[in-house]
């Protein structure tokens, strides 16, 4: 619904009385979703269990190997009809909210939940918080197009949507909120943050309605560990550090090798499934997207030989169920790949007798999986609340920001890219997904101006802002002003823009640079 720039403004001014009736509607849509794909993974994870416990005979396997065959055949035929629909969903997410793609809501509610569900059934090491987030973004995107909202406000509902969609994957409406100001605007807005919220809330209200009072994890940290034992904090934070780029670049590797297979789109599927097959006869561990593998390691200790085996095949599995395109996420894997990583620090630690003290298993396992999510994604701040909420324990929050913060300057040293990012630019090099349907719609960015900003102190003039965009109010303190050529920027501004949409990416990169 194209609406001219007079419209377009007008709307943003009065914008928040919509949004919180708007959050409410939203909040129960991707809710209801997400908490139904949430509830129906966990029935096909438990189908999963159940195939793969059953005597293996020739013509048992025979049948498998047909049987999840066909479901690869199905998730690649899925992937063709909604190609918004691999993969994970978050960068699909991000490139939506910049203007770059355009998803079919409805078609990728339909590929999102059906392909993400095939996955489960047949074991491939997918999580269910990456296909949560963009079921949630979908429904708000639908509902926005219901209420005949313009673009700006669309964008917002997708948030909120996608904020709900991580707090009724795991049970965590805080988080869900963070992982929208972190990891996707990478800044704070009220406009962002009142309607996300309150569907994260409302999300979080059903998934408990569903699932219980009880926190995703089922247990929690007893121990605290003592101010002596910070040094094994610090030294964790780097191996986990380490770990996390290693799976990283290891993902972005076998997806590049996917793409050099001379064979359809549509049929690379089926790899992955063929190797479930394998590991669930052989190594189960590694099967699913792992939320039972750290409940399992909590309560039977395994060997730091097993341990070493579930941290690589973990993370070669994972490589591959992924770089097939089939719906599923890596947040949950990377969490299992840390508690592994915490379990062997641990291990090894207490063998050679540089950890004497109580037994801190399972707090090198919750510390493991914050440094871990720091690592390769590069949110610190989520990556220590998501842990805080899945356990519902406050307790150890010193000790997970300290790994969470070492694991995310030792991805920085090594050069890293946060994995979100790479596998966004990796998207935008398909033309075939970029999307110039609303090119010239007028849409309305804001920014807040970081101390570190270069166009702190200068003038409008100076600044000359690129791509016809516009600044047509700058919020200060408690006031507002409108802008001309010798206006001086000042650090905490509240920039409100207009520009096209397809100039919206350029126009965020721009303004939010050092």
């Amino acid at each position: 619904m194209r609406q001219d720039t007079e419209q377009i403004l007008y709307n943003n001014k009065n914008i928040k009385k919509t949004l919180v009736f708007d959050g409410i509607i939203v909040g129960i849509g991707a809710g209801t979703v997400a908490v139904a794909y949430r509830w129906f993974l966990t029935l096909m994870e438990k189908t999963c269990l159940y195939m793969y416990s059953q005597p293996l005979t020739l013509g048992y396997l025979l049948s498998i190997i047909l049987g999840l065959g066909s479901f690869g055949i199905i998730i690649g035929r899925l992937v063709k009809y909604a190609p918004l629909s691999s993969g994970s969903g978050i960068p699909q997410i991000e490139g939506e909210l910049m203007g770059v793609f355009n998803m079919d809501e409805k078609k990728t509610i339909v590929a999102k939940f059906v392909g993400g569900s095939l996955a489960a059934a047949g074991g491939l090491s997918l999580g269910r918080e990456g296909p949560s987030i963009q079921l949630g973004g979908a429904m708000g995107k639908l509902v926005a197009k219901f209420l005949r909202r313009d673009i700006n406000e669309q964008r917002y509902l997708i948030s909120a949507g996608a904020s709900a969609g991580l707090s009724a994957a795991f049970s965590a409406p805080i988080s869900g909120t963070i992982f929208i100001l972190e990891e996707v605007y990478k800044n704070f807005s009220p406009l962002v943050v009142v309607p996300a919220i309150i569907a994260s809330v409302i999300a979080d209200f059903i998934s408990k309605n569903i699932f219980g009072m009880r926190p995703s994890f089922s247990f929690s940290v007893e121990n605290s560990l003592s101010l002596y034992d910070y040094g094994h904090i610090v030294a964790l934070g780097i191996f986990v550090g380490v770990v996390g780029v290693f799976f990283n670049r290891t993902l972005l590797f076998i997806q590049t090798l996917y793409k050099r297979l001379k064979i359809k789109n549509e049929f690379k599927p089926i790899i992955p499934f063929m190797f479930a097959i394998l590991f669930g006869f052989t190594f189960p561990y590694v099967l699913g997207g792992g939320h039972s593998v750290i409940e399992r390691l909590v309560e039977n200790r395994v060997s730091v030989t097993t341990l070493v085996m579930i941290l690589l095949l973990n993370t070669l599995f994972t490589s591959i169920s992924y770089g097939s395109t089939a719906q599923g996420g890596i947040f949950l894997p990377t969490l299992v790949i840390g508690a592994v990583t915490g379990g062997v620090y641990y291990n090894l630690a207490t063998e050679f007798n540089f950890l004497i003290s109580q037994d801190y298993f399972v707090n090198f396992i919750v510390l493991a999986m914050s440094g871990m999510l720091a690592s390769v994604v590069r949110s610190p701040i989520l990556a220590i609340m998501l842990v805080v909420e899945m356990t519902g324990s406050f307790e150890h929050v010193l000790s997970l920001a300290v790994v969470a913060i070492v694991a995310y300057l030792v991805a920085e040293i090594l050069r890293c890219k946060p994995i979100y990012e790479s596998l966004l630019e990796r998207m935008l090099e398909n033309n075939e997904l970029v999307s110039g349907d609303y090119d010239d719609e007028k849409v309305i960015y804001h920014s807040i101006v970081s101390y570190n900003s270069f166009m702190v102190d200068k003038t409008l003039k100076e600044i000359k802002l690129p791509w016809n965009a516009l600044i047509v109010s700058i919020k200060r303190l408690h006031g507002e002003i409108v802008p001309n050529g010798e206006t001086v920027i000042k650090a905490g501004d509240n920039l409100t823009i207009l520009t096209d949409n397809k100039n919206l990416k350029d126009v965020a990169e721009f303004v939010n640079k050092d």
